[in-house]
Parts: C-alpha cells; sequence; structure tokens
C-alpha cells in the first residue's frame, strides 16, 4: 500500500501545478485536500472547521502564485500553512473559551437573587438581545431570530436553504458583531440562546 501511495504522488507535476489553471487546482485537491482535512482534525478536532483551513490555505497558494523546486516543497508550504492556521484557530478559541468564562463570572455577580427581579432582568436582557439583533445584516437577523426562538442549526439550514456549514458560518460573523453591541450579561444569555444552533 505503501509503494502504491508513493507511485500516486509522483504522479504530481509542478510545471502543471505552477500553470495555477483549472487542471493544477484538480491536481492540489487530487493529492493533498483529504490528507491537509485529516491533519487539521487532528488538532483542531472539527471537520469543517479543518475544511476551511484547508481551502483557505489553496486559496492563499493561489493568490501568491508561488513556485516550488520540487514537490517536498509544495507539501510543506500546505502543511505549515495549515498547521499555523490551525494554531491560530486554537488560539482563537482559547480566548473566546476565556471570554464566556468571564461573561459568566459578571452574569452571576449581576445576577438578582429575587425570582420576579431575575424575570424581570432576563425580559430586559431579551429586548436589549432583540434590538441588537434587528441592526444586523437581513440574513444574520434572519438566522438570529429564528435561533433565539429554539430552533436547531439544521431546521435553520433548511429554512433558509443553505448548508449547516453556511449556518455556523453565519453564526459567527453575527456572534461577532452582536458582542460588541450588547452588555456582557446579555451577551452571555445570546450564547446561552444558541447552545442548539451548534
Amino acid at each position: 500500500m505503501h509503494k502504491h501511495l508513493q507511485k500516486f504522488e509522483l504522479q504530481l507535476d509542478l510545471k502543471i501545478i505552477h500553470r495555477y489553471d483549472d487542471e493544477a487546482l484538480r491536481m492540489l485537491y487530487r493529492h493533498f485536500y483529504k490528507a491537509l482535512i485529516a491533519f487539521a482534525c487532528q488538532m483542531v478536532d472539527d471537520v469543517p472547521v479543518a475544511e476551511e483551513i484547508v481551502q483557505d490555505a489553496f486559496c492563499r497558494l493561489w493568490q501568491l502564485r508561488n513556485t516550488f523546486k520540487n514537490e517536498n516543497t509544495l507539501k510543506a508550504y500546505l502543511y505549515n500553512t495549515v498547521r499555523n492556521a490551525s494554531i491560530s484557530h486554537l488560539r482563537h478559541m482559547q480566548v473566546e473559551n476565556r471570554r464566556i468564562a468571564q461573561y459568566e463570572k459578571e452574569y452571576k455577580l449581576m445576577n438578582p437573587k429575587d425570582e420576579s427581579e431575575m424575570e424581570m432582568h432576563r425580559e430586559e436582557l431579551m429586548r436589549q438581545l432583540l434590538l441588537a439583533i434587528e441592526e444586523l445584516p437581513p440574513k444574520q437577523r434572519q438566522l438570529f431570530l429564528m435561533a433565539v426562538k429554539g430552533m436547531t442549526g439544521e431546521e435553520i439550514a433548511r429554512e433558509m436553504n443553505i448548508s449547516i456549514d453556511g449556518v455556523k458560518k453565519q453564526r459567527q460573523r453575527g456572534i461577532a458583531k452582536l458582542r460588541m453591541m450588547l452588555r456582557p450579561d446579555a451577551f452571555l444569555l445570546l450564547l446561552l440562546l444558541l447552545e442548539k444552533t451548534g
């Protein structure tokens, strides 16, 4: 099996790659895509994120249109690009997790003890949240309104006629905008409401 794989890899033609045309793209995908996805998944443990990282690596290669001395230098470039992007993603996630933990801590400090007061507090947070959602672009607004109603990611994808990956991307972009617009306790409420969307 190893010999067969080695023979297959030798079919890579750098002259074709350096043309950066459709045939070059097909060759890159055929030789590296699945292996790079597996490599990224080992680090980020998330297939859609790994796919996005690898696609970005190919896009970066396409934009720079580098010339490589041999197959090993091309392979090293792709794997290093994917590795660095995966590490950046993990660092970003660590920052996000610390930020969410801080929001939870702040929310507990601000959380009223009286039950009726808690309900009023939650209603006020929901009002602020819905006002902020109204400021989002149409597609993101539609997605977040469905999410706060309790719809799952799959249900939202079907309703909006987009993929689950599309839901996740719109969700991430919307969260980034809403974080800037909301108080920490209102933002935490948003995160709790979004748990079903994945």
